[in-house]
């Protein structure tokens, strides 16, 4: 038996959008290279560092975007709206605009012992623990990253001699529904950090046949006592823009 056909497709709220600004759709594009964070600070760095122009996308304020470039290619950066859902609903419609290789750059807590805040980890896998990705694949299907940009990734990171730890994460969109028996179960299968977002990404990405790949800074560390917070860490910040030039070296040149 075929696929469910969908009542609407991302293309379709597109043209809606180019028709309500009385604008062509060809208006709304964007760079096949896509930088995907979610942080204000992050999108920020990122921008800076394109020299990129704000361009009223889809959202417009509320999910900033602008497009500018590195090492002679164009590139887009967003800022989308965390969780699962939101940000599988926004790439959906970037990808509908054009993006084909998707590097996602965000903040996560620490599982394991060994990891403090502003490490950085490279993505193999996303554990898939929202409920977003079970509407793109079945749940025996696992999400992983592009090994081609998780490569190329790595092979920066060596150069420049940055510390990095590579392995999978652990996406949940219950927040507040992270327990210690869980913690305990992810833990100990290895898995090196919790987000919201990556295992949606890595599952549209797969479904709509681009590239996705996603590099995380360790921004809080999650324990079985406790939760400690150190999103506004100066070292997190520094090892946060430290990383985006490294991604955009490899966005750039993919």
């Amino acid at each position: 038996m075929g696929e469910d056909e969908v009542v609407f497709k991302p293309s379709d709220s597109i043209c809606y959008v180019a028709e309500n600004r009385k604008v062509t759709v060809d208006a709304l594009r964007v760079p096949e290279r896509l930088l995907l964070t979610y942080q204000r600070s992050t999108y920020e760095y990122a921008k800076n560092i394109v020299d990129g122009k704000s361009v009223n996308w889809i959202y417009g304020e509320s999910q900033p975007f602008c497009i500018g470039r590195f090492n002679n290619m164009d590139i887009g950066v967003g800022r989308f709206w965390i969780g699962a859902p939101a940000a599988a609903m926004t790439l959906e419609e970037a990808i509908a605009c054009g993006a084909k290789i998707i590097f996602e750059v965000g903040l996560s807590g620490g599982l394991q012992s060994f990891l403090q805040p502003s490490d950085v980890v490279i993505v193999t896998e996303a554990i898939r623990d929202e409920g977003t990705s079970y509407h793109y694949l079945p749940p025996e299907v696992r999400v992983e990253s592009s090994a081609r940009l998780r490569d190329k990734l790595i092979d920066r990171l060596n150069e420049e001699k940055i510390k990095y730890f590579v392995g999978s994460v652990w996406s949940t969109d219950g927040v507040y529904r992270e327990t210690r028996g869980k913690f305990r179960k992810f833990k100990n299968a290895k898995v090196l950090a919790v987000n919201m977002e990556t295992s949606a990404v890595f599952a549209v990405a797969r479904y709509r046949n681009v590239e996705a790949a996603s590099a995380q800074v360790i921004s809080d560390i999650l324990t079985e006592s406790g939760w400690l917070q150190a999103f506004e860490h100066q070292s997190v910040k520094e090892s946060t823009k430290a990383l985006l030039r490294v991604v955009l070296e490899v966005l750039s040149g993919s």
